[in-house]
């Protein structure tokens, strides 16, 4: 496949699947009320490639017997080919827009595990500083 088809191809996936549309659907009415979801979405990607050729004989020299060198042949190289692609997307919900009575506003999603996370990220930063903090105070009184 040419590389321009490959990369077209890409690219319509990406705009396949990278969406809020596609993550997490559509806007939704309920009444008067209208929901939006909002979303972060991280996209990642690489590609590849490769070719080949039948290239040259080479010629090579192989010891036999300690004493006796031959010269041998090798084999052309195949010719070849190569791709391939990956994509990888992450979406996470950050949170949704109420419209009722012409009236729009922002509702945020807070995911409480990443907010315990840090909390424990900074106590164990506080911690190790502390016993770092220790260390000097013992030396200096030595």
């Amino acid at each position: 496949m040419e590389i321009k088809k490959v990369i077209k191809e890409f690219k319509e996936q990406i705009e396949k699947t990278g969406n809020v549309k596609s993550l997490f659907g559509e806007p939704t009415e309920v009444g008067e009320l209208t929901i939006i979801p909002v979303a972060s979405v991280d996209m990642k990607g690489g590609g590849g490639g490769g070719i080949g050729t039948a290239g040259k004989p080479k010629k090579k020299q192989v010891a036999e017997e300690e004493i006796e060198v031959e010269e041998k042949e090798e084999a052309p190289a195949p010719e070849g080919k190569g791709g391939g692609m990956g994509l990888n997307v992450k979406a996470n919900p950050v949170g949704y827009i109420e419209i009722k009575d012409d009236v729009s506003r922002f509702v945020e999603i807070v995911d409480k595990s990443k907010i315990i996370f840090k909390v424990i990220k900074i106590i164990g930063v506080l911690l190790i500083l502390g016993s770092i903090k220790n260390l000097f105070k013992r030396k200096k009184k030595k």
